[in-house]
């Protein structure tokens, strides 16, 4: 980032580097809270108006902030508002997951510029990955027309056990003492990662629903089953950045095989991946249904979209199948609501995409087997970031950790 501010000149490098740490921290207060006056900038920041003030001139000298003008006024003279320019720096998300790799590219105003793009890359344990991930960011940037040079930082959401505090993966890269370095010297700028129900976390508590909420838990339900938890206004991460594996709750008796080699895991009955499974088993038993149709024939190709696509025609067995879904996780959900007494819970991924079939079975799968007093303080809602949540959850927590480095 420190390539975009012009040098003043004149002053030690610990003071310039001090000055550069405050000016991120402005852009980051701007990035995450919208247009700014310079009262509100100097309660963010904490430093003195006129401080702020001397930094605000020099970020539009620098091409980053523009004065907005004169906002509202609750008494006195109306304060100048300042927001950033739009095209000032770029940051990237990245998802990678078992599935694809798709990128995006978002500008100073938080909006999706470029993307997303997919591409054909799952993830594997091979450091080579990011090697592909980066070529495929360099296609998107050169038919993109933006410079490399604008873009600050790239934020990647990974599958598996991250302890984000030493840049480790032990699921996948396990060998690699400190994956941060590594990605940097490949992509060329700064790469942060952490796992991606707590980097979608992140986009709910800076962009959707948990915002200026304090106690909040997003119930990943993708592929797999994480859980992101707000603690206090605070994302919790745990002793060693593992918390949130609540796809690995051991909740069905002589349940289905989990991949993390246990059996009956919640994962094996309310993920994506559980219900193409179920489906293509419920199918190869003699389950008619309208999901056959969608794949030509072809069992092998059930994806969780095909099973959705039924269910909104009113297809039975696909619309069963999301019943019994809802139930485990309502289930899965009463654990989560005595222990934590949120708020709220966000229900987000490719399983949310059929919330109109799933919600009456959580809500009476919790009402069954909670105690009232504490369930009827949480609201049941579904994500409104979509997919999109991942990528842009990458790249603002990017930008977070880039705002506070030295």
């Amino acid at each position: 980032m420190e390539h975009l501010f012009k040098n003043t000149g004149g002053q030690s490098q610990a003071v310039e580097l001090k000055k550069i740490s405050h000016k991120k921290q402005i852009l980051r207060a701007i990035y995450f809270d919208g247009s700014l006056s310079n009262s509100e900038l100097s309660k963010i920041v904490k430093l003195s108006t006129p401080k702020i003030n001397s930094l605000l001139i020099e970020l539009i000298d620098d091409g980053l902030v523009k004065d907005l003008g004169r906002g509202d006024s609750s008494g006195g003279r109306r304060p100048n508002i300042y927001g950033l320019v739009e095209d000032g720096f770029y940051v990237v998300g990245i998802t990678i997951n078992i599935k694809r790799t798709i990128i995006s590219i978002f500008n100073a105003s938080n909006e999706e510029v470029s993307g997303p793009h997919y591409f054909p890359i799952k993830v594997h344990s091979d450091i080579g990955i990011f090697n592909e991930v980066n070529k495929a960011l360099e296609k998107v940037v050169n038919e993109s027309n933006i410079l490399r040079e604008k873009i600050l930082v790239a934020g990647i959401e990974l599958p598996g056990l991250i302890n984000e505090k030493k840049g480790v993966n032990k699921t996948y890269f396990p060998h690699i003492p400190d994956l941060y370095e590594e990605l940097h010297k490949i992509f060329g700028i700064p790469v942060y990662f952490n796992h991606d129900s707590k980097l979608r976390t992140f986009a709910e508590q800076h962009f959707g629903l948990a915002k200026n909420k304090k106690n909040v838990l997003m119930l990943q339900a993708d592929w797999g089953l994480g859980l992101g938890i707000i603690v206090s206004g605070k994302l919790y991460n745990g002793k060693s950045g593992f918390s949130g594996e609540f796809g690995h709750l051991p909740i069905v008796d002589n349940g289905e095989l989990c991949s993390c080699g246990k059996k009956g895991c919640l994962e094996t009955i309310a993920s994506a991946t559980a219900i193409a499974r179920m489906a293509k088993q419920g199918i190869k038993d003699g389950n008619s249904s309208l999901i056959l149709e969608l794949v030509d024939g072809e069992t092998d190709k059930i994806e969780i979209s095909n099973v959705i696509q039924a269910a909104n025609s009113g297809d039975q067995f696909a619309i069963s199948l999301f019943t019994d879904v809802g139930y485990w996780l309502g289930r899965g959900m009463v654990y989560l609501i005595q222990i934590f007494n949120p708020e709220l819970i966000i229900v987000s991924g490719k399983v949310a995409e059929a919330s109109q079939f799933i919600l009456a079975p959580i809500q009476q799968a919790i009402q069954t087997f909670s105690n009232r007093d504490i369930s009827n303080d949480t609201e049941i809602k579904f994500s409104e970031l979509g997919a999109k949540a991942g990528t842009m959850g990458a790249a603002a927590y990017a930008l977070e950790k880039i705002s506070f480095s030295k």
